[in-house]
């Protein structure tokens, strides 16, 4: 059976619980929301990206929050509450609410699980997103779980996806001086698939020289402990990130040797891994374990095992092709449905401009619009995802 879709739906129902929360919310809370990052930031490639901690004390020597100005060694637990950052999400112009609506992601300037007052932020973020917008929700961390943080997390009724990061089994000392053991994180996926939930693996960053040689052992590892996929990711670098693994003694010459540009202070750069992760990508598929090249693919998956639903990823990864691993969800083989004249209407609406020439098939709408070459980011990102194609002004 084919999906319908609708933006003008998506518009309406974020209308209703905008107004439901405004009617709830007190006014210093709007006030404040309404000045919040979350609440006019531009959308990322993985969909909305939530920070309920922005920080962390993990200290890893791969990491890039220190080129951003945020600290690895200190962290904040955020300010808004729940409702309030699901407020500021509704007002986020880039925002879609639902099931089907934009992806969510946790854990992004910082770590999610850290302790008990970032967990518990987390977690309200978590029924505040259950209670008003429905969307999949991806939480990705470093850190152990109780069984009691386990069960409360398997308790919210939402498509949740939680992202254990696995770097290494052997140069953890190195890598992650103060993350909890890959073994005990491993144990806590193995304590989520326990409870219900169908925890990832993220295997991000592949450290050429470093970590490749691990890949097997650490797919096999994922596996044994129930993980219903795993993610793989490249590194990124900056001269700082350099310096670090130099200091605790990696070897960084294969990293140099594939860096993708010219090294820069504070700018991150990734590194040609496109052979590395196609032999990750091999290795995970023989053993039997959904392999990923991006996490919001991993977070589209992990709401179909939750509800049943197969739903293109609204990244629309699929339609080029870099990214998509043609995951069980397999998204080029689920038909959709749109309206034409719906699609027509709301492109003027949205652009204010009058649509000359459209035509629309199952990846695409083609538009011409009067005077108008470009969407803004805003405007992509919401009829894309609402009507899950790639839209192309001719």
């Amino acid at each position: 059976m084919a999906l319908k879709l609708s933006l003008r739906g998506f518009l309406y129902r974020k209308l209703l619980v905008t107004k439901e929360l405004e009617a709830k919310l007190p006014s210093d809370s709007i006030e404040k929301v309404k000045g919040d990052y979350h609440a006019r930031k531009p959308p990322r490639p993985c969909g909305a990206t939530v920070h309920s901690v922005v920080g962390c004390s993990y200290q890893c020597s791969y990491c890039y929050l220190p080129d951003m100005g945020v600290s690895n060694s200190t962290y904040r637990v955020y300010g808004l509450t729940g409702e309030e950052m699901a407020y500021a999400l509704l007002l986020n112009p880039s925002f879609l609410p639902g099931r089907l609506g934009t992806l969510i992601a946790v854990g992004s300037l910082g770590e999610p699980f850290v302790d008990a007052s970032a967990f518990s932020r987390t977690l309200e973020y978590l029924q505040a997103f259950s209670k008003y917008l429905g969307n999949p929700t991806q939480v990705a961390t470093k850190s152990t779980l109780s069984e009691a943080q386990v069960k409360a997390l398997a308790s919210v009724k939402l498509p949740l996806s939680v992202l254990v990061t696995l770097v290494t089994l052997k140069h953890a000392e190195k890598l992650e001086p103060k993350a909890p053991h890959p073994e005990d994180r491993l144990d806590t996926v193995k304590l989520l698939r326990k409870h219900g939930l169908n925890p990832v693996v993220f295997l991000r960053p592949l450290i050429p020289g470093v970590n490749t040689g691990e890949l097997d052992e650490m797919i096999d590892e994922a596996k044994a402990h129930g993980a219903a996929g795993i993610v793989f990711g490249g590194l990124r670098v900056t001269p700082l990130i350099l310096r670090r693994l130099d200091r605790v003694g990696i070897d960084t010459s294969e990293i140099k040797q594939r860096v993708k540009g010219e090294l820069k202070q504070g700018k991150q750069l990734p590194l040609e891994l496109q052979d590395v992760k196609r032999e990750a990508v091999r290795i995970a598929r023989e053993k039997g374990l959904a392999p990923f090249l991006s996490a919001c693919c991993a977070n589209n998956y992990s709401a179909m095992l939750y509800d049943g639903l197969r739903a293109p990823c609204p990244g629309l990864d699929y339609i080029e092709g870099k990214f998509c691993t043609l995951c069980p969800v397999q998204c080029p083989g689920i038909k959709t449905l749109v309206d034409e004249a719906e699609v027509r209407e709301d492109l003027e609406k949205l652009t204010s401009r009058r649509v000359i020439r459209l035509f629309v098939d199952e990846k695409f709408i083609r538009a011409q619009l009067d005077g108008k070459k470009r969407l803004s980011v805003r405007e992509r990102a919401i009829v894309e995802v609402g009507y899950r194609r790639r839209v192309v002004l001719e």
